[in-house]
């Protein structure tokens, strides 16, 4: 490899790196509060910074005594810059999720180079998920402060691990230990992943005398580390808390969750998936199972957030399928003529043309969801609202909120999520944090939930209300959202009073 290669290699390198931080970045530019998702962590943040950095038992979230369980490494970092750096909690839960998603670029690019041992196969791969659609935006939320960071580790962990299982590299172990060990502590659902791609990384390549104890070691290395949060979470609550959680996911199907992952689209097109449908039937005719188990095992562990695991090696896959279409298509065009270094010239510039475009529709389409990302943002209204309601109304007030017509999952309804946390007041619907505590209770109470917002007249609140044993003094309502058969039916009802109104909210005393 020539100097000036090695030159425009690095180029293309920093280039795709700055790119997709664009991309990531970009719809927090847009907005001037975290997206989407965040309060409960927004919530723990502080609950962190006034027990001076000691796990308290619960969280001040929602007012309803949830166990304080969630893995806290995002939290301690975000409120030590908080205390460190004259920037906000709420600053911090707007910018660090697409700073540490975009630094999941690089390593990623690290790491396939550890996979692939290719510097091209690592830099197509690396292009691929910088542009690509879909690859992110849970990142860039203000929940994906969790989220990013355990993604982060996960994907150090797997490198490491598979130089200490595959290339008896013994300095990978305590690189492994650490990077596992963050996993862990940073988010629930990727902790769980890690360990099962560790166990896959050992199958494959650690089953003799060395390998064992390596493993051994690894997970003892992990136990400990994580430690102080595991071992205090059971000194407070028990086992209940995490047995909770193993039954609270929102139910999916192995078989939908998959489906709807190899086969999505990129924008309108396949893109991804018939890339690696090639790069799969390369892998399959040289016997390597790694990428087919990383693509697959995650589904088995756990359908729901399977996806933005197997994404990755779904992008290696489909590096490799671009990388036997380069080599097919250079034999056969080079071949036509005698003049065989001409030909190849052009059958390079051609290939390169090609892969350009494809990088560009994806980057395009990238570039069409920001702006929806950043409509997911709380409304400066409803946050005005929110303000009203923590100055102006009683600290054991219990709100019901009506935030939708019932199509849209309370798990992912912004407006529920974060006014326990801005309001500092009771919500009787927010699902948020309830993981901790209902178990198996969880999804049906879910499906109540949405039941709620499919009201359409006050009397069927009414029933809810005494069917859920929930007795509420205030209504705040989405204006713009609920139906507005079922506003109407409120506003005309004698036994609501409106006390306050703004552009999206409207805040309705119970009489």
């Amino acid at each position: 490899m020539t100097d000036k290669f090695r030159r425009e290699r690095k180029f293309a390198l920093w280039f795709i790196i700055l790119i997709g931080f664009f991309i990531r970045v970009l719809p927090a530019l847009q907005t001037d509060f975290p997206l989407n998702d965040g309060g409960m962590f927004l919530a723990m943040i502080r609950d962190l910074r006034a027990s001076r950095f000691v796990l308290p038992p619960v969280t001040s979230y929602n007012l309803a005594e949830i166990p304080f369980a969630y893995p806290p490494f995002s939290f301690y970092v975000t409120a030590l810059i908080s205390n460190l750096l004259p920037v906000s909690d709420l600053d911090l839960l707007r910018w660090m999720p697409a700073i540490v998603s975009a630094a999941i670029i690089p390593v990623f690019y690290w790491l396939a180079l550890r996979v692939f041992r290719d510097s091209t196969k690592s830099l197509i791969a690396t292009a691929i998920l910088s542009a690509l659609p879909g690859s992110f935006e849970w990142l860039v939320m203000g929940g994906g402060l969790s989220r990013s960071f355990g993604i982060l580790f996960f994907l150090f962990a797997v490198g490491h691990t598979l130089q200490l299982f595959r290339d008896k590299t013994r300095s990978s172990l305590l690189p492994a230990i650490l990077f596992s060990s963050l996993a862990v502590l940073s988010h629930p659902e990727v902790g769980l992943q890690t360990a099962g791609l560790c166990f896959l990384l050992w199958a494959l390549y650690g089953r003799d005398r060395k390998g064992i104890q390596y493993a051994f070691v690894l997970a003892a290395g992990v136990a400990a580390c994580a430690a102080p949060w595991w071992l205090t979470v059971l000194t407070q609550h028990g086992v209940d808390p995490f047995l909770s959680a193993a039954q609270t996911g929102i139910r999916e199907t192995l078989a939908a969750s998959l489906f709807h992952s190899f086969f999505s689209t990129q924008g309108s097109l396949p893109v991804l998936p018939f890339l690696s449908l090639l790069g799969l039937f390369v892998t399959m005719r040289k016997r390597e199972f790694l990428f087919i188990g990383w693509a697959f095992l995650p589904f088995f562990l756990d359908p729901r957030n399977a996806p933005a695991i197997a994404q990755y090696a779904f992008v290696l896959l489909s590096s490799e399928g671009l990388y036997l279409l380069n080599d097919e298509f250079t034999k056969r065009y080079s071949a036509e003529s005698v003049d065989d270094k001409r030909n190849l010239i052009r059958a390079l510039s051609m290939i390169n043309f090609v892969f350009a475009l494809l990088l560009a529709y994806l980057f395009y389409a990238s570039w069409s969801s920001v702006e929806t990302l950043a409509r997911l943002s709380l409304w400066q209204s409803d946050r005005e609202a929110m303000e009203w309601v923590r100055t102006n109304t009683p600290q054991d007030a219990q709100f019901l909120l009506l935030t939708n017509a019932g199509q849209i999952s309370p798990m992912v309804d912004s407006y529920q999520e974060w006014f326990p946390a801005l309001t500092e007041r009771h919500s009787l619907n927010t699902l948020q944090g309830m993981e901790w505590t209902l178990g198996p209770r969880f999804y049906p109470y879910s499906l109540e939930l949405m039941e709620l917002q499919r009201c359409a007249d006050a009397d069927c609140l009414q029933a809810w209300a005494v069917k859920n044993n929930a007795q509420f003094d205030f209504l705040a309502v989405q204006s713009r959202r609920v139906s507005p058969q079922l506003l109407n039916a409120i506003e005309s009802d004698d036994r609501y009073e409106v006390i306050y109104t703004s552009d999206s909210t409207i805040i309705f005393q119970r009489k």
